[in-house]
Order: C-alpha cells, then structure tokens, then sequence
C-alpha cells in the first residue's frame, strides 16, 4: 500500500539510516523516492509531464546502451520490490556487524513483525478510511500516515521482542558452553 505521504516518510526515514550508516537501505532511499514522483504524478500534470519525460529519455538511452538499460530495468525492479531490498538490507546489516547473532536475530525479529503489521494495515486501513468523514485527499493522507505508524511500531515491537531473544540466547549459551562448542 504505497502512497505518496508514506513513500515521502519512508524515504526520508532511509535516507536519514543511509546517512547514518545502513548502507543497505540506500537502494531502498532511492525506490521509494522515486516511488513519491510516480505517486505525486497522479496528482500534478505538470510533474506527470516532467516524469513522463525523464522516463522517455532513459528508455530511449537505453535502446542505445546495455548499462543505461541494465539501469533502467533495475530501477523500475526496485520501485515494485521494496519489501525485498529492505531484507537485503537487514542481511548487509547483520554481515557488517560485530555481533551476527544478536543482530541477524534483531532483525528477523524486527523485519517480520513489520511486514506482518503493514499486511494487517493494507486490509484494515481502507475499510476505516471509507468509514471517516474527509475527502478523497485528506483519507489518503490519514491513510499512509497511518501505514507509516503501523510499520514503524510494528518494527519497533519487533525489534525489542528480537532483543530480548537475542539476549535469552547469549545468556543460554553462557550457561552451556560445551554444547554450543558440541554442535559447531
């Protein structure tokens, strides 16, 4: 369920995670801002006009050159695949870490409790949105703001549930050394 207000939020969010080291989520960054000019689009002719453009001239680069049409297919992959780059990124995450299991447990964690809780938001959210009393305008701004608040709590129960079993991990393998060793 992608709209312009929760592409705009969620680009931003990866941006900021990009700048702060998540490398993996700068693809994701990029995907969803271009997914904010696909959504604006529907909405401004004069941007519709200006991304119809762009996109006529990369097409047409690219009938001319294999790396401009390499580009061009991985972009629009990108735009349709978000889910996906997301978990590349939480894998790039956990190979850069110190604490791989920790981590790769966090993540997992985090990582399905959001998919789950934005599953439960795109079929809840539009039965709720009919149901108020605002403009087609207003109900998808309400809309992806509340997407983007269902995505972000999930995560973030997510992730503190995963730390919490990451930690019920090292304290087991503390205990039991020997069969942590046993079983490598």
């Amino acid at each position: 369920m992608s709209n312009a207000v929760s592409s705009l939020i969620f680009a931003c969010r990866n941006v900021n995670k990009t700048e702060n080291g998540e490398i993996g989520r700068a693809p994701v960054a990029a995907a969803q801002s271009i997914n904010v000019l696909n959504q604006v689009s529907k909405y401004n002719k004069a941007i519709a006009q200006g991304t119809d453009a762009a996109v006529s001239v990369f097409e047409n680069l690219a009938k001319k050159s294999k790396p401009v049409d390499y580009a061009v297919k991985g972009v629009k992959w990108a735009t349709k695949n978000v889910n996906p780059l997301i978990c590349v990124s939480g894998g790039i995450k956990v190979a850069m870490s110190d604490d791989k299991t920790s981590t790769a447990i966090k993540e997992v964690a985090a990582l399905s409790t959001m998919f789950a809780g934005e599953g439960i938001a795109k079929k809840a959210l539009p039965k709720l949105i009919e149901k108020l009393p605002v403009g087609s305008k207003a109900g998808a701004i309400i809309q992806g703001l509340l997407f983007v608040g269902a995505s972000i709590a999930s995560y973030s129960a997510g992730e503190k549930l995963g730390t919490n079993m990451a930690d019920e991990v090292k304290l087991n393998w503390a205990k039991e050394p020997a069969k942590i060793n046993q079983m490598a």
